[in-house]
């Protein structure tokens, strides 16, 4: 038997530890011990039953960000071997030469695809299994914990990478610090640009606090502020060159134009609860482009490697680790803003 967090109905934080078998690996299926399983923002919307995710199961273990070792194989399972590091692909399509998507690289566009932690069991237990195509091996000297990070920076990778059009001494303002708003400000910043993260008021004890912490320029907005872009003018006198939108607040995405100049890129890469009117008038005088982000794949992954391996992340001032056991609390504190990025440590 193992421990794991399971959700075991379709209601608000329904959810708790429980004792459950350890799964046996089938065909293409390795058996991972997990270390390690970072808390989502779309965890927490499942635990709160909030709506747009009533595709979750009623019955899942939940988690799938995670790092871990191989315990066993089953058949087929490919290289995979006993005591071999690894993180999951959170969204999964298996691949198809017939799916554009996949043979386009992103697969996770593809119809087909499901997410393992939220339409199958995931990582926020003792032990997992995953299909072996959607394993990926940790790099040597990259420490179990911090590869935990994978999922989300590989979401900030693809943002910035594939999405925003960033580049050397491009400034750029990041709307929203939560964890993939202030990936997305480490992506960029990797890259050469000058970065300015904002926030509101409730942000501004854990989040903006920790983005000040490590090296960024950080602005208030909301109730008795002054609009965004009269404060972003001090620093981009013209304009930023892009704006990444990771608050999910409708009103931000709306009023971006404000803060870009012309021909600039806005990008949302957050999920938004309720419908967004916006004036796209504005943005075509200004001819700025207005993307989307969604997710990530095999390419983004092995860039977030590459900025984990680097010493890019600040372990100590972006997360805080909790017991499994503590899972429940981990979730309330996230929901609350009294951590950036929890991480469930799941062996012993």
């Amino acid at each position: 038997m193992m421990k794991a967090f399971r959700r075991h109905a379709r209601r608000e934080r329904a959810a708790s530890l429980v004792e459950v078998p350890v799964p046996v690996p089938g065909k293409n299926q390795v058996l991972l011990k997990v270390s390690h399983c970072g808390i989502c923002g779309s965890d927490l919307h499942a635990w709160l039953n909030h709506p747009g995710y009533e595709s979750v199961l009623p019955e899942v273990t939940f988690g799938h960000e995670l790092s871990g070792s191989v315990v066993s194989t089953g058949p087929d399972a490919g290289d995979w071997k006993e005591g071999d590091r690894a993180v999951m692909i959170a969204l999964q399509a298996s691949h198809d030469p017939n799916d554009r998507y996949c043979a386009e690289g992103l697969p996770q566009l593809s119809p087909r695809r499901r997410v393992q932690g939220l339409h199958l069991d995931g990582g926020m237990a003792e032990y997992v299994c995953v299909e072996q195509e959607f394993l990926l091996p940790i790099p040597d000297g990259l420490d179990l914990q911090l590869a935990a990070l994978t999922e989300p920076l590989s979401v900030a990778e693809h943002c910035i990478a594939n999405r925003s059009s960033v580049g050397p001494g491009d400034r750029v303002v990041v709307s929203g610090p939560g964890i993939i708003g202030m990936f997305c400000a480490l992506s960029a910043r990797s890259r050469g640009a000058e970065v300015i993260l904002t926030g509101t008021e409730q942000d501004e004890t854990t989040r903006l606090s920790a983005a000040r912490t490590i090296g960024f320029e950080t602005l208030l907005v909301g109730h008795g502020h002054p609009p965004l872009h009269e404060q972003i003018t001090a620093y981009f006198p013209d304009g930023a060159d892009a704006l990444v939108e990771a608050s999910g607040s409708a009103h931000a995405l709306a009023d971006s134009w404000q803060s870009v100049r012309p021909d600039g890129v806005v990008t949302a890469v957050a999920l938004y609860s309720r419908t967004i009117d916006f004036d796209l008038t504005q943005f075509l005088r200004k001819q700025i482009d207005l993307r989307t982000s969604y997710a990530s794949s095999r390419p983004d992954y092995l860039r977030a490697f590459d900025l984990l391996s680097q010493g890019a992340v600040d372990l100590a001032a972006l997360t805080r680790t909790y017991p499994l056991a503590e899972a429940g609390q981990a979730f309330a504190d996230s929901e609350n803003l009294q951590v950036m990025k929890a991480l469930l440590a799941c062996s012993d």
